[in-house]
């Protein structure tokens, strides 16, 4: 099917939707794996948010555009809330201020011009487009700036893959968007540096900023390359590739590559031969450990989906959400000690190391010696929300639009029984 029927020609970027299907977040896993857009289409929207961290993510994205646009201060960011994630001081020291400080060099220099979060089109592919977090022109030079706030798996503009290092397919969308969008700002531009400042990462010793410089002609190659893999997605005959761009694909439960290993699993029998040589077997468990953690994925992601659709309203036969166990905490630690010690406990009894000792720790200690702790200083409170069998559901709780349908009919009771009041008098 050709792209401009599939996507329409008269499209323009942000009327119709929040996302471009071959939008610049998803051009690694369309050039590796085409199939992925057909099947990311199955999933309803609402449950292709990959995860909690997407939410902080989002948020100090937001915060960085306030600093840069100098709406607010580091300071004044501390305790605002974005969507549903509140900014706290130690996202202020270990992810805003280290890369704010990076992009302040960068804006500092004589005559510097830069775009924030610039909605640009992908040339050649209809309807499609992404938002680049940062452009910055010096000279005659560009940089194309993408904030990654996560703290997992480390991103970088250049990585290696097998025998070659392969171009951050995210930043060349950018780059090649923003170059056919903006044309008077990359006039007579000489170099293009792609770069990912990543504040957080698991590895301790990484660096924050990865760049990588490109051509003109490396741009004119991948706007080739990704317009022939959005062709392929469309067409009957699939690439299917699994690979780290898998990571956030919200089409893992019921991508064919990701529940194989559910079959290889079944088929995973134990050696009918007499005698087995200790490297076939201790192969054997290698095998079977792949398949148990491929397993252990598939599990996670079917988890995520339908903890979000229920949480949304939507039903999920056979399961619920259920409150937490109650944990049972100190009402007010502030007044604790002092309170256990006009009853006779000893410091010791409560502090530990000058850390508060948990309610039955303490307990156990007051028993011991023939005291009671007031059941007034103890509060118990229910941790997080839980996808459960509905048989083991403990506490029940509610989605969000059943939530908002019992608030909607209480308040009407309550208006229909004011107006009545009224009518009465």
């Amino acid at each position: 099917m050709p792209l401009a029927l599939a996507y329409g020609e008269a499209a323009m970027p942000g009327c119709e939707s929040a996302h471009s299907p071959f939008g610049g977040s998803v051009a690694a896993r369309v050039l590796r794996c085409p199939a992925s857009v057909g099947l990311v289409e199955k999933v309803p929207a609402h449950l292709r948010k990959v995860s909690a961290y997407a939410d902080r993510g989002t948020a100090l994205h937001e915060a960085m555009a306030l600093l840069l646009d100098e709406a607010y201060s580091l300071d004044d960011l501390v305790g605002k809330t974005f969507g549903t994630y509140t900014i706290t001081d130690d996202d202020i020291q270990t992810a805003l201020r280290p890369a704010y400080a990076h992009v302040e060099t960068l804006l500092d220099w004589p005559k510097a011009e830069y775009y924030l979060e610039q909605r640009v089109v992908f040339p050649t592919i209809p309807n499609t487009w992404g938002t680049v977090d940062l452009l910055v022109r010096i000279g005659r030079q560009i940089h194309v700036i993408d904030f990654k706030f996560g703290i997992g798996v480390r991103v970088l503009a250049l990585a290696p893959d097998g025998d070659e290092d392969v171009i951050n397919a995210q930043l060349l969308f950018y780059a090649a968007a923003a170059r056919h969008s903006l044309h008077k700002f990359f006039a007579e531009v000489e170099s293009i540096v792609l770069t990912i400042i990543q504040p957080g990462s698991i590895d301790i010793d990484a660096e924050m900023v990865s760049s990588v410089a490109v051509t003109h002609a490396e741009l004119d190659a991948f706007i080739a390359a990704y317009r022939a893999a959005c062709e392929e997605a469309l067409s009957c005959a699939l690439r299917l590739q699994p690979g780290s761009w898998c990571r956030f694909c919200p089409a893992r439960p019921i991508c064919p590559a990701h529940t194989g290993p559910l079959l290889d699993l079944a088929q995973f029998v134990a050696p009918t031969a007499p005698a087995v040589l200790k490297e076939a077997y201790l192969r054997l468990l290698a095998e079977g450990l792949d398949l148990v953690e491929a397993i252990k994925d598939i599990r996670t992601a079917l988890h995520d989906q339908a903890k979000r659709a229920l949480e949304n309203g939507d039903s999920v036969p056979g399961y619920a959400l259920s409150a937490g166990r109650a944990e049972r905490q100190w009402r007010d630690e502030s007044i604790v000690l002092a309170a256990l010690q006009s009853l006779g406990f000893d410091h010791d009894d409560v502090m530990e190391a000058e850390v508060m000792r948990s309610p039955k720790q303490v307990e156990l200690r007051a028993k011991a010696r023939g005291l009671k702790v007031p059941p007034e200083l103890i509060v118990s409170n229910r941790s997080g929300v839980s996808l459960v069998r509905i048989e083991n559901v403990r506490v029940p709780v509610l989605g969000r639009s059943e939530l908002a349908r019992m608030f909607s009919e209480a308040l009407k009771a309550v208006q229909e029984g004011g107006n009545h009041g009224r009518s009465r008098s």
